[in-house]
């Protein structure tokens, strides 16, 4: 008989805003990121809105992702692997969950702060809610995009 145990999981951790998220935190991620680059694997469209919801709460949602890929080609291959899935979306959907982050019914009730993933042209992208509540902020390939909440497709409480 061993004398180990196998040590229990620990569950995820929910996100919770810090109470100055509005006043401080979402504004400085925002500021400070306002010239991102695009580069896949350390700030892509995923990580970007990931490193938004970290900023906000003090949790990575991403350690299932981050620092695991190096391409586009990876970076689905991962979601696939992880996920199950195919999407931007499936990821965003996988870490919201496992988060413990309550989905929108209607996805256009998203508020400022929360983790939504947009339609821009032909693609998803992963982004946050604005300050204003009228934009999503998300990264793509030729850098930080302002896109109107109407092209949200799904959204999670932060």
């Amino acid at each position: 008989m061993s004398d180990t145990t196998t040590p229990t999981p620990t569950p995820p951790v929910k996100p919770k805003r810090s109470p100055t998220w509005a006043t401080h935190e979402l504004d400085t991620f925002l500021r400070s990121n306002a010239n991102a680059k695009f580069v896949w694997g350390t700030l892509d469209c995923s990580l970007f809105a990931a490193d938004g919801v970290k900023a906000l709460t003090g949790v990575d949602i991403a350690d299932d992702f981050r620092g695991k890929y190096t391409d586009e080609v990876s970076a689905f291959a991962l979601i696939k692997k992880v996920t199950g899935g195919a999407t931007v979306a499936d990821a965003a959907a996988y870490c919201a969950t496992k988060h413990g982050m309550t989905e929108w019914k209607y996805p256009l009730q998203a508020q400022r702060g929360d983790l939504v993933v947009v339609a821009n042209g032909g693609n998803l992208i992963a982004g946050i809610v604005d300050l204003s509540g009228k934009y999503v902020v998300a990264l793509a390939d030729t850098g930080v995009l302002r896109i109107s909440i109407q092209n949200i497709k799904r959204a999670w409480k932060v």
